[in-house]
């Protein structure tokens, strides 16, 4: 299978992934359909798709590479996850 190939999977996948995380219900939508929802609206439906196929593509090597199985709550393992939050300082 080509690069070529490979890519466009992964864009079409991208947009079948925005196009249910547009349509999940509001009290149903995980993390990752939030951040799609934010990132369509922030940038575009095309750059959207094209960043959401790069995660992916983060996300299928990440598991590859660890031999593990997809789990949506990983996220939560990570270090930065845990840390608190610096409040930002506003100046007058």
């Amino acid at each position: 299978m080509t690069f070529r190939t490979q890519s466009g999977l992964l864009v079409n996948g991208a947009r079948s992934a925005l196009q249910a995380a547009l349509k999940a219900a509001a009290d149903n939508v995980t993390r990752l359909q939030q951040w799609m929802v934010g990132l369509a609206h922030r940038c575009g439906d095309q750059k959207a798709w094209v960043a959401i196929a790069n995660k992916h593509a983060r996300m299928i090597w990440a598991m590859l590479a660890r031999d593990e199985a997809y789990d949506p709550q990983a996220w939560q393992r990570h270090a930065r996850a845990t840390m608190p939050t610096v409040p930002v300082l506003v100046t007058p």
